[in-house]
């Protein structure tokens, strides 16, 4: 008698060699819709490989697919394109076309069911890895797609380092939502969480996926790479932002401040760290100074929310203008921390004008934006006030516009 030996499970490998962080599943269905819509909407030549077996919030896209004339394979243990059923709990899905080529796989097998850990290739030569190792299993031979759909033969490290942020910053915001919709649960009836004002600060974050977005597609037009290789990775990052945003259950209940002892410094460094973005082909000077080492009563994360807030207004008080190298243009935004008596004073600062109307910037639903919520200062005012401290216009003209945050120091 012939004696059978299984098939390694390579996929799991391949998921483990790449180290990413675990996800929750609502990313997931996030990502596997971000591979599959763009082909779906614009349909074209190509060819889809999945294996898609818990399919809770897939199954109108797989049906769509099912019924649209994109040829595509079923990998699931019941279909007959598996040589062997050596799969268990991975799943994939891989899109393959003239124009892109993206391949997300995840395995099932995670201390907690509610996660998985994935890994992800977008118009990368390492593609093959994972294509071969689902040839080696599969009835169909699928190289002949593989040499078919080649759009880029170099590995694009900056498009897939960001879809992989990208992902982890969807965690955050959809761990957050399901932890604010258990807080939520165990409210007093008549209790109304402020949703927009959740959804504000979530998608500030969002946001700065978004600008990453339009850097990468700047980067390869300034690098002579084809564009239109990275255009659907670009429309598919943009399309995942929206879908987190949509997905947002806005209900998490806004926590309590946790007021301890803070180091300014370190809070400015990484409030600098996370606005370099807002100024990137931006003829605008950003300066950041924070000498003195001065402690602080705060709470440190809504601290830092508060001075993003603050810097975004300031750089997009310039409207937006880009330019190959930044120019002696006098524009300006600066942020400075020093002790005035017994307090601590962040400073934020530019030169884009007067604002209209100062009196009521910090009222709930005003904005003097055309795309503006009206939250944002309302937020930051309420965020300060409730650790104590003082957010106020302390200038506006036409000379320069100056925000102080005032927090007691902690001798």
């Amino acid at each position: 008698m012939k004696k059978i030996v299984r098939q390694q499970n390579y996929l799991r490998e391949l998921i483990n060699s790449q180290a990413n962080r675990e996800i929750t599943r609502q990313t997931l269905r996030c990502a596997v819709r971000a591979v599959l819509e763009p082909l779906l909407d614009n349909p074209e030549a190509g060819v889809v490989l999945y294996r898609i077996i818990h399919r809770t919030g897939l199954t109108g896209l797989l049906k769509r697919l099912e019924f649209s004339d994109i040829e595509s394979f079923d990998y699931a243990d019941e279909s007959t394109n598996l040589r062997e059923k050596v799969w268990a709990d991975t799943e994939f899905v891989c899109v393959m076309t003239h124009r892109f080529v993206a391949i997300l796989l995840w395995d099932n097998k995670t201390d907690n069911k509610n996660y998985v850990r994935y890994y992800s290739i977008w118009n990368s030569k390492l593609q093959d890895e994972a294509l071969d190792i689902i040839n080696r299993n599969s009835i169909i031979d699928i190289k002949q797609y593989q040499e078919k759909f080649r759009p880029d033969r170099r590995d694009n490290i900056l498009l897939n380092s960001s879809i992989r942020r990208l992902a982890e910053n969807m965690d955050e915001a959809a761990k957050d939502a399901v932890l604010g919709f258990a807080e939520f649960q165990v409210q007093p009836k008549g209790y109304t969480p402020e949703v927009r004002e959740i959804s504000h600060e979530v998608k500030n974050q969002l946001s700065i996926c978004d600008l990453y977005s339009e850097i990468i597609k700047k980067y390869c037009v300034k690098n002579n790479i084809s564009d239109e290789t990275i255009l659907n990775g670009v429309k598919s990052i943009s399309r995942a932002v929206k879908m987190a945003n949509n997905s947002l259950m806005s209900l998490k209940l806004a926590r309590n401040k946790e007021i301890k002892e803070c180091d300014l410094k370190d809070i400015i460094n990484t409030a600098e760290d996370l606005t370099k973005i807002y100024f990137e082909c931006k003829n605008i000077e950003y300066k950041v100074e924070s000498k003195a080492n001065l402690k602080i009563a705060a709470d440190e994360e809504s601290l830092i929310s508060v001075i993003i807030n603050l810097v975004k207004n300031a750089a997009e008080a310039f409207g937006f203008e880009e330019g190959e190298e930044k120019t002696k243009n006098g524009k300006y935004v600066k942020v400075k921390a020093e002790k005035r008596g017994d307090f601590a004073v962040v400073r934020v600062i530019n030169n884009a004008g007067k604002i209209n109307e100062p009196g009521r910037i910090f009222e709930k639903g005003f904005t003097t934006k055309h795309y503006g919520s009206g939250l944002g200062l309302y937020i930051c005012k309420k965020t300060i006030e409730e650790q104590m401290g003082e957010l106020k216009l302390e200038h506006s003209g036409d000379d320069y516009t100056e925000f102080v945050i005032k927090m007691g120091l902690i001798k």
